[in-house]
């Protein structure tokens, strides 16, 4: 399935149990909640008695005991997380090594001998389309020593096909069963561990094996001269560079959409450590060195995700499964520079930088770690439509099946500026923050100003004034009082589910509508006496939230709505802006159950 799976292991995502190290989504999600719902009962227990009038007693004494033998559990759990994914990743790389061998190089060998091969091989000699077999062409070798080879630089020693290049056996590697053995997996190392062009230069250990059966293998340049003309093939794929960032991970073929090659990135970049986001230009070093661009004119890419200790396995997942789709133009906000560094000196060398940010003028009882986290995506999207550039923005529990760009700059979706995936019905309430992607977003235009009001409204619920405008006798409450819609008391709502994104799906709806709605996400609490009456006054009636259908090829269609409001302070209007939700072929969530949802079960976790 083209894509994406919320919630996904590093192979699929879905309900499939059994062994072999797997695990149901609903043991999964058991799992998830056993270890959540403890942590989230002390958070709130540690918030209720910071507030103000709430009891010392015995019963907060023992949550601030709690709170700080959890603040010091997460100290430590940077360093046990990252040794434990280490010791994945070498598991991994051993297995992936032992399936290189068996079932590509020594697949190919049994399924493509005396087949043709010199499309994917390029020339004589050492290929793993071949397995142990040489791609060889009878009277080759003589034309090779022409442009400077000969016989032994092939290996093939005059054999091959009869007008063609075919996977041939060759008596000097085949005969040897400990040349052979040795042959196979230096393949399978070079192929898992340093994937460049399909015909290669060979990393050491191969080089030493192939001098052992007297063969020098062949390089990736091409060679003029010769039947190389009749034969010809693609030059190899322009995102495969050498030597660059992530490329022991890239995926070996690209999607097979027409111009999805411009977007492909893996092995095209220089890696990243940066420093504090917040400090002078760290933000544009990091643009600089993980920003794509496809091509002249075009906009630099960026898929932008974040996470804390707990969250390293799947963020790893996300930017592994990104990279084997051949995109690797990612970058991870941490708010810990230890951490940060702990990702970046796994094998995967996983770029990030670290932040000080948090949400500003949020008052002591109000501010916590999770708050920070969410909201720092927002505050980075917001600098980066600054910056001009394109920023995907993803929660690390996504895996990627197929390459999204393919899709996202097709018609229709390459027509809107702000997208999301859609949690609900085909409203502009109803997202999913977990994926949103801004292309083409104007500087202080609309699409930014959704991001720009959401922290804003944010700001406005945790400050210390908040009281005087959302509690007993401030403005929010005032008119719905005095009309018999609503009653005090009003006090902070401490907690919600997944607020961020509560607070931009009301936000949304404002621009939608042109006007404030508060559906989603009321900040403070207080007693329902008019229920209608409550839904006139803060949240739209009639359907102006509600999406257009736009039919086109590529995605398949998408739902689409003007977005409306803007600063009216920063001078002429800004140019017009739409926002739009992606079908389930880009993404399948959790649950399936919406208007155009497809369920994002199939497949199988890993725990």
């Amino acid at each position: 399935e083209q894509g994406f799976c919320r919630g996904g292991g590093r192979f699929g995502c879905g309900d499939g149990g059994g062994g072999g190290g797997r695990v149901g989504a609903a043991e999964l999600l058991r799992r998830l909640w056993d270890a959540w719902e403890p942590q989230l009962e002390l958070e709130l227990a540690a918030e209720a008695c910071s507030s103000a009038g709430s009891s010392r007693g015995g019963a907060c004494a023992s949550a601030a005991a709690a709170q700080r033998q959890l603040d010091r559990r997460r100290r430590t759990l940077s360093s046990e997380r990252v040794g434990a994914q280490l010791a994945a990743s070498r598991g991994t790389e051993a297995l992936a090594l032992a399936e290189a061998k068996s079932v590509i190089v020594q697949g190919n060998t049994r399924k493509f001998r005396g087949e043709r091969c010199f499309r994917r091989c390029k020339r004589n000699g050492a290929c793993e389309h071949c397995g142990t077999d040489l791609c060889c062409r009878k009277g080759w070798d003589a034309n090779e020593s022409r442009s400077g080879g000969g016989p032994a630089e092939s290996g093939c020693g005059g054999l091959g096909g009869e007008g063609k290049h075919v996977c041939t056996r060759v008596p000097a590697i085949d005969a040897n069963a400990t040349a052979r053995e040795s042959f196979a997996e230096a393949l399978a190392a070079h192929l898992v561990l340093l994937p460049t062009a399909r015909s290669f230069a060979a990393p050491v250990s191969l080089a030493h094996v192939a001098s052992d059966l007297g063969l020098a293998l062949n390089s990736s340049k091409r060679r003029s001269g010769g039947p190389a003309a009749t034969e010809s093939a693609d030059a190899a794929p322009p995102w495969r560079g050498v030597g660059r960032a992530g490329e022991a991970f890239c995926g070996s073929t690209p999607d097979g959409r027409k111009g999805s090659r411009r977007w492909l990135s893996c092995g095209g970049l220089g890696d990243h450590h940066g420093g504090d986001l917040e400090a002078q230009g760290e933000l544009e070093a990091a643009v600089a060195a993980r920003a794509w661009v496809a091509g002249p004119g075009e906009r630099p890419e960026l898929v932008l995700t974040y996470a804390n200790e707990a969250g390293t396995a799947w963020v790893t997942n996300l930017v592994l499964s990104l990279r084997s789709v051949g995109v690797d133009h990612s970058l991870i906000v941490t708010p810990s520079a230890a951490h940060c560094s702990a990702l970046f000196s796994s094998p995967a060398r996983l770029s990030c930088g670290h932040t000080s940010w948090e949400v500003p003028g949020c008052s002591r009882k109000m501010r916590n770690k999770m708050r920070t986290l969410w909201y720092l995506r927002h505050h980075y999207m917001v600098r980066l439509i600054d910056l001009g550039v394109n920023t995907l923005m993803l929660d690390g529990d996504i895996t990627l099946h197929g390459n999204p760009y393919a899709l996202l700059k097709a018609p229709p979706l390459a027509r809107h500026q702000l997208l999301y995936s859609l949690d609900h019905r085909n409203f502009c309430d109803e997202v999913n923050i977990g994926f949103m992607y801004c292309q083409g977003c104007a500087r202080r235009g609309r699409a930014q100003w959704v991001v720009n009001e959401t922290l804003r409204r944010e700001r406005s619920f945790c400050s210390p004034d908040a009281n005087a405008v959302y509690g007993d006798g401030g403005t929010f409450f005032a008119a719905t009082d005095a009309a018999g819609v609503t009653s005090p008391p009003h006090r902070p709502r401490l907690w919600a589910s997944a607020q961020d994104q509560k607070v931009m799906s009301d936000v949304l709806a404002s621009s939608c509508c042109g006007k404030d709605v508060y559906r989603k996400l009321i900040p403070y609490h207080y007693t329902l006496l008019d229920k209608a009456a409550f839904a006139r006054h803060f949240y739209p009636t009639g359907r102006c939230n509600e999406m257009k259908r736009e039919r086109g090829n590529g995605a398949g269609g998408c739902h689409y709505a003007p977005l409306l409001l803007y600063n009216s302070s920063d001078g002429a209007p800004p140019p017009p802006e739409t926002m739009a939700t992606v079908p389930w072929r880009v993404l399948s969530s959790w649950h399936g159950t919406g208007d155009g949802e497809r369920a994002g079960w199939s497949g199988s976790w890993l725990s």
